[in-house]
C-alpha cells in the first residue's frame, strides 16, 4: 500500500462512516487476495510484483455502500 492508498481509505472512512468503513476495508483485503492469488496462479503476476490496492479498496467500498447494511444484519444475526 502506497500514500495514495492511505488517502483513497481515508476519503472512504469519511464518506461510508464508521460502520461500513470496517467492512469496506475486510472486503477490500478479501477481493484483493482472491484477485492477486489467481494473477500469481495463473503466472501473470509473480510474488514480488507490485499489484495496485486501489482498485480493490473501491470495489469493496461500493460493496458496503450498496450491500453494507444486509451484510452486517447478516454477519450479526449469526451471532445470536
Amino acid at each position: 500500500m502506497g500514500w495514495g492508498d492511505v488517502k483513497l481509505g481515508l476519503f472512504v472512512g469519511a464518506i461510508l462512516g464508521y460502520p461500513l468503513v470496517i467492512l469496506a476495508i475486510f472486503n477490500s483485503f478479501i477481493i484483493g487476495s482472491v484477485v492477486s492469488i489467481f494473477l500469481m496462479a495463473t503466472g501473470r503476476k509473480k510474488r514480488k510484483d507490485v499489484i495496485p490496492f486501489a482498485p480493490f479498496l473501491v470495489a469493496g467500498a461500493l460493496i458496503a455502500l450498496f450491500f453494507g447494511k444486509y451484510i452486517i444484519e447478516w454477519y450479526l444475526g449469526m451471532m445470536i
